[in-house]
């Protein structure tokens, strides 16, 4: 129907996440590929951390690959 769930994260949504073993809560909004802007936390939803985060709720853990290797974050909060 084209309506967007309440708490779960879609185009547009305003997500909170942290890294597991960090104090530090980052906050992306999560926007098409064209309007995509990591300095003002604008994250891509095909890019790998917005691919993740499509479709979960708040207190979801999730974990996807970086450089890094794997790392796991938990939603804060979906606005």
């Amino acid at each position: 129907d084209g309506k967007k769930k309440k708490n779960e994260v879609g185009f547009n949504s305003k997500v909170s996440i942290k890294k597991e073993g960090d104090s530090d809560v980052h906050e992306y909004t999560i926007v098409g590929s064209e309007e995509a802007d990591m300095r003002v936390k604008k994250l891509s939803h095909v890019s790998p951390l917005g691919a993740a985060l499509m479709g979960k709720k708040k207190g979801d853990m999730f974990t996807f690959s970086t450089p890094n290797g794997k790392q796991t974050y938990t939603i804060e909060k979906v606005a």
